[in-house]
């Protein structure tokens, strides 16, 4: 092999390993990866869209803090602490909840009144915080 075509099949790997990283470092890719092993089926829209930070802290401190924040862990330790949680995780259990896959009727009730994207960003808001830590 010559010297010339060894360099450019060393640039071309190069390029493909920085792109894949890349690609893997993005939240969305991620987020569509770890969903596509649970078979959902989710709209292709839904999986392109970028998360929305502001949306998803605003659902949690005016929908998902009154049971899942510090204060209410702390005296219920069955509610589990959301963040640090993977966000595809979260999404999943949300659309489960809404879809009768789990059963509760405090939650049940609140992801019914999510539409998806509102559950994907939501999610992603959760995973993006330090994991509480609740040990006395």
């Amino acid at each position: 092999m010559t010297l010339v075509l060894k360099a450019s099949l060393l640039t071309a790997g190069l390029l493909l390993s920085s792109s894949t990283i890349a690609a893997a470092e993005s939240p969305e890719v991620e987020f569509s990866q770890a969903l596509a092993v649970t078979e959902l089926k989710l709209d292709k829209a839904l999986l392109a869209q970028k998360f929305d930070l502001a949306q998803g802290e605003m659902l949690a401190n005016t929908r998902c803090i009154a049971c899942h924040g510090s204060a209410m862990l702390g005296m219920m330790p069955t509610y589990p602490s959301l963040m640090g949680q993977k966000t595809a995780y979260l999404f999943k259990q949300l659309i489960d909840f809404k879809q009768g896959d789990r059963t509760d009727p405090i939650m049940q009730a609140q992801a019914g009144m999510l539409s998806q994207a509102e559950m994907k960003n939501v999610a992603y808001y959760y995973s993006q915080q330090a994991p509480l830590s609740l040990a006395k």
